[in-house]
């Protein structure tokens, strides 16, 4: 049966508002994992009949669908790619774009598009952004809210990105046990562009979403394991040297070099690159030297490797290269001052105990009869508050029924309150007195109506509406925060957003010593609705096409104010090959 976008979507509400968003469900892809093969830990997700290359070079020929890769890389500015790429120093990177060899550094890009403005979401972090760009809807659609968020009718902690919680299991289950495709309440564009080709065949290589895909490319698993166990451990340069994560990439890129001398080229390939991201939080360096380099010696070297296999087998010459970010990064500081962290008195957990709410546990999973009333989640410059109706558990053991909303008067405002308060006089946590720029919050609903944008907590239970509030408080380095907010937090699965949101001085602030995190303690953080954590790449290259051919394709299909889902949105419009010549 062939299913269409809308069957899709239709779905994938169903079972999320129903809380039944299983691995095996409509959130989660076709099929299950039934191959394991034999280079790392590279799996077969879909069984199809393989096509050789003579059919797939014929099937090009007779269709108006264009190949595509999609170079995804984690933690990248804008400023900083295009900067790179245009004074020479990414020569490999360069020439997969379509640069001439024999021309002078900066130029020669004459089959490539660089949008100059597109924005990362709200947070802007890992797991919100990139899935608003593999599903091509704002998060509060697709209900993957950040890098980990609660699930408050499912009384679930998700967190396939650890911020708070040490849970490297989840981190390693999204790519082993599709942990992150589960959240998803909305189809991936790997779905939607199976539910229009059945038999397109597509690869992603390490990202955390792959719902729809045929194969997912891995390195070996305790290569990610480790990786991940040390970051969470450790967070120092001594105890994940730089050549951990190096070699967690160049394996990456091994193995779809490999892949792809085993099989045809797939019509659509992802490959996602981790590294830049993680050195960039646990490098001493600032963030632009750190991924500077980490780009120049480790990424643009395994994109040459991964160039030329596809050159041999003829598979750039009609293939759409789309270069993409999530988010940009921020310089602080590593110490518990300026890292508003889970383990003292200084920190959030305190502020909701003093003013009167049982703290979930910073854990992965805690038990079932545990009686928490308010749960926390992270995302670097913003951490997600999340309230329960206290009436439904009164008796300090009783456990609260989550799938109520909270009383606004009685739970909402008491913990608002409580942050604004603390963060103008420091009575509660003094160490948090002054870290905060905003407290947000809004009049909670029922998980099956759609949510209401946040507004500013400005004391004495009154609120006032974004806009107008920085109309009367301007941010000069805070972009498109309102739109941005709205798309988080407004819509079918905004309460996974939390009841209050908390906005540290992060990206506002011009000095690392004046910048505070919802985190562990370490070097470089995002999450800000500053310009260099939002601005993001996007360059699309095709051999055939001019600069300005793909100029006007983009802009057309992006608008005029695009933000990360609106590339979700492109990369269909340029497999459907309804855009552009």
């Amino acid at each position: 049966m062939r299913l269409t976008e809308d069957d899709l979507s239709r779905r994938a509400r169903a079972v999320c508002l129903v809380a039944a968003c299983t691995l095996l469900g409509a959130c989660s892809g076709f099929g299950q994992l039934v191959e394991v093969v034999s280079q790392g830990d590279s799996r077969v997700l879909r069984q199809r009949s393989e096509r050789s290359d003579e059919a797939t070079a014929l099937l090009k020929h007779t269709t108006a669908r264009r190949p595509l890769l999609i170079v995804a890389i984690d933690g990248i500015g804008r400023d900083l790619l295009y900067s790179m790429l245009k004074d020479g120093e990414l020569p490999e990177l360069a020439a997969l774009l379509g640069q001439a060899s024999d021309v002078d550094a900066g130029e020669g890009f004459a089959h490539a598009y660089f949008a100059p403005d597109v924005l990362s979401t709200m947070p802007s972090t890992t797991g919100v952004a990139w899935a608003s760009v593999f599903t091509g809807v704002e998060p509060a659609k697709h209900g993957f809210a950040g890098n980990e968020f609660f699930v408050r009718e499912r009384r679930q902690f998700a967190a396939p990105i650890p911020v708070s919680v040490h849970a490297t299991d989840k981190a390693l289950a999204v790519f082993t046990e599709r942990y992150a495709d589960q959240f998803l309440c909305a189809p991936t564009i790997y779905q939607r562009m199976r539910a229009l080709e059945p038999e397109i065949d597509i690869w992603v290589s390490m990202s955390q979403f792959y719902a729809g895909a045929d194969r997912l490319l891995m390195t070996r698993r305790g290569v990610i394991g480790s990786a991940l166990e040390a970051f969470l451990s450790g967070h120092t340069e001594k105890d994940l040297p730089r050549g951990v994560w190096a070699d967690l990439d160049k394996e990456d890129m091994e193995v779809v070099v490999e892949e792809l001398d085993r099989h045809p080229v797939p019509d659509v390939l992802t490959v996602y690159i981790a590294g830049p991201d993680n050195w960039a939080h646990i490098s001493a360096q600032p963030p632009d030297v750190s991924r500077r380099s980490y780009l120049r010696e480790i990424i643009d070297p395994a994109l040459g490797t991964l160039r030329r296999r596809l050159i041999e087998k003829h598979a750039l010459e009609d293939r759409y290269v789309v270069v993409v970010s999530d988010h940009g990064h921020t310089q602080v500081l590593k110490d518990a001052a300026h890292a508003l962290s889970t383990t003292d008195a200084d920190d959030p957990p305190a502020v909701l105990r003093k003013a009167g709410f049982r703290v979930r546990a910073f854990e992965g999973d805690v038990k079932s009869d545990d009686p928490f009333q308010s749960v926390l989640a992270y995302q670097g410059a913003l951490a997600y508050v999340y309230l329960a109706d206290r009436s439904t558990c009164d008796p300090s053991d009783a456990v609260c029924d989550w799938t109520r909303p909270p009383r606004y008067d009685e739970d909402v405002l008491p913990a608002a309150d409580a942050f604004y308060r603390n963060n103008l006089d420091g009575t509660l946590a003094p160490g948090m007195k002054g870290t905060l720029d905003m407290v947000l919050t809004r009049k909670p609903v029922s998980v099956d109506q759609d949510d209401l944008p946040f507004e500013v907590y400005v004391g004495d239970g009154k609120t006032e509406p974004l806009d107008a509030y920085l109309q009367a408080h301007p941010h000069p380095t805070y972009i498109a925060l309102a739109s941005r907010l709205r798309e988080l937090a407004a819509g079918p699965h905004g309460e996974r957003a939390g009841d209050v949101l908390l906005l540290a001085h992060n990206g506002d602030r011009a000095r690392p010593e004046d910048r505070y995190y919802f985190a562990a303690p370490y070097h470089s953080w995002h999450g800000s609705p500053s310009q260099q954590d939002s601005r993001i790449p996007l360059i699309v290259a095709q051999a055939r096409q001019s600069t300005q051919q793909l100029r006007v394709l983009v802009t057309t299909q992006l608008g005029a104010r695009p933000h990360a889902q609106d590339v979700g949105r492109l990369l269909l419009g340029l497999r459907r090959g309804n855009v552009g010549p």
